[in-house]
C-alpha cells in the first residue's frame, strides 16, 4: 500500500477515530486504527466492539492495501510532523513507513485480517438535522448517570413519540429533557437508549454535519453522513418511566437572568460542604438569596434580583446539579418553577418549550443554617 496525504486532513480524521480505539482491551488489535485503501477511496476505522467508527480520508492512492497501526502512536507521531505532505507505505512484516520532510518513521503494525468489521449504513432509517442532533445531546447528556450499576441510565433515551421526539437523561437525582420534531421511526421501534461512549463520539464525529442518518440493524444503531459511519450497540432494557416525576403544575414561578443566577450559584457553592454540596435558595417575588454554611470552611450569602416572580420557597439543592443545569440553559433568561421544599425544582429556558430540567431537592437541615 502506498498513500499520500496533507497533514491536517490525515490528522483530523485520525483524531476522530482515535477516541474509539481501546487502549486497555485484552485484544491488541482493538488498540489499533485500520487504514484501508481501495478503488473507492481511503478509509480509517476503529472499534472496541461496543462502538465502531469509520471515516473517509482525502488522499492519493498509488497502491491499494490495508493494515492496522497503534492509534496512539500514529496520532502522536502525525501531530508532531511538520506541515508538509505525508507519504505512507506498508513494508514487510506488517510495518508502515511514514515520510514527511526530511524524516522517515517506521511503526510496527498488525495484519488487518482479525480487525472486526464496522458495518455500513444501508440507506434506510430516519434522518435528523445535524444541528438538532447536537443540540438535544448538548442539552441533556450532563444529567446521564456514570455509575455502572445504573446501566439503563448510562446513556440518552430517545423516545420516538408521534407528536415529537424526547431525548432524556437522568441519574435519578436530576433529569434533563430536550424535544425536537418527530422523527420518522420504523413501526417496530418506540425508542432506544444510546450509550454514553457513543454519545460522545457522535458529538465529535458529526459536529458539523448538515444531516445525519440513523439506521437500525438488529441490536445496533448506525449514525452516518457522507463522510463517516458510527456504529454502536444499544443499551438493552426498558428506560424508567421518567414522566411520572414531572409535576402537572407548580405553585411558584420566577424569571431570572441566566448569567446572574449561574455566577451566584457558583460563588456560593465554593463554601458548601464537600460531602453533599448543599446550598439553600430563598426565593420570593423580588429576589433570590443564596447561602451555604460549612463549619470547617465558612459561610457564603448572596442575593440577586429577579425579573419577575410569583410565590416563594426556601429549598435546598445540590450546587453541582444546579450549576450543571444552569450552564446548559442557552437563553438569556430562564424560568424556575417550584411548589415547596420537598417538591421537584424545575428549570427551563425562557421562550423555549423544548428544554426542561428537574432537580430533586435536599433536606434543608443538611445545610447547617
Amino acid at each position: 500500500m502506498e498513500l499520500s496525504f496533507e497533514k491536517d486532513e490525515l490528522l483530523d480524521n485520525l483524531q476522530t477515530v482515535q477516541g474509539v480505539a481501546s487502549g486497555r482491551n485484552t485484544l491488541p488489535i482493538l488498540s489499533n486504527i485500520l487504514i484501508r485503501a481501495q478503488d473507492e477511496g481511503i478509509v480509517c476505522a476503529a472499534t472496541d466492539l461496543e462502538v465502531g467508527i469509520k471515516v473517509k480520508v482525502d488522499g492519493t492512492i498509488t497502491e491499494t492495501g490495508e493494515i492496522t497501526v497503534s492509534a496512539k502512536k500514529l496520532v502522536d507521531l502525525v501531530r508532531e510532523l511538520p506541515d508538509q505532505p505525508i507519504k505512507l507505505v506498508t513494508t514487510a512484516n506488517d510495518r508502515i513507513e511514514l515520510t514527511c520532510g526530511e524524516g522517515i518513521y517506521k511503526i510496527i503494525g498488525l495484519s488487518s485480517e482479525e480487525f472486526p468489521s464496522v458495518p455500513s449504513a444501508n440507506g434506510e432509517g430516519l434522518t435528523i438535522e445535524g444541528e438538532t442532533l447536537n443540540a438535544v445531546i448538548r442539552k441533556t447528556v450532563f444529567a446521564a448517570s456514570t455509575e455502572e450499576v445504573q446501566f439503563l441510565l448510562n446513556g440518552l433515551y430517545f423516545n420516538l413519540l408521534e407528536e415529537r421526539t424526547e431525548v432524556v437523561a437522568t441519574d435519578r437525582n436530576y433529569l434533563a429533557i430536550a424535544h425536537c420534531d418527530p422523527l420518522q421511526k420504523p413501526d417496530d421501534v418506540e425508542g432506544f437508549i444510546l450509550p454514553l461512549k457513543a454519545v460522545k463520539e457522535i458529538q465529535r464525529t458529526f459536529a458539523n454535519s448538515e444531516k445525519v442518518r440513523i439506521s437500525f440493524q438488529n441490536n445496533q444503531l448506525l449514525f452516518s453522513d457522507e463522510n463517516a459511519t458510527l456504529m454502536t450497540r444499544l443499551v438493552e432494557g426498558r428506560y424508567p418511566e421518567y414522566q411520572t416525576i414531572i409535576p402537572d403544575s407548580t405553585e411558584g414561578r420566577t424569571v431570572v437572568a441566566t448569567d446572574s443566577i449561574l455566577r451566584a450559584a457558583r460563588r456560593v457553592s465554593l463554601l458548601s460542604n464537600p460531602k453533599n454540596y448543599a446550598i439553600c435558595l430563598d426565593i420570593d417575588t423580588e429576589r433570590i438569596h443564596f447561602s451555604s454554611n460549612t463549619p470547617e470552611l465558612g459561610e457564603a450569602h448572596e442575593t440577586i434580583a429577579v425579573e419577575s416572580g410569583t410565590g416563594s420557597v426556601r429549598i435546598g439543592l445540590d450546587a453541582r446539579m444546579l450549576t450543571d443545569v444552569l450552564s446548559h440553559i442557552e437563553t438569556t433568561s430562564l424560568i424556575l418553577e417550584f411548589s415547596d421544599e420537598a417538591s421537584p425544582f424545575l428549570v427551563k429556558p425562557e421562550g423555549d418549550d423544548g428544554h426542561l430540567c428537574i432537580i430533586s431537592p435536599m433536606r434543608l437541615d443538611a445545610i447547617h443554617q
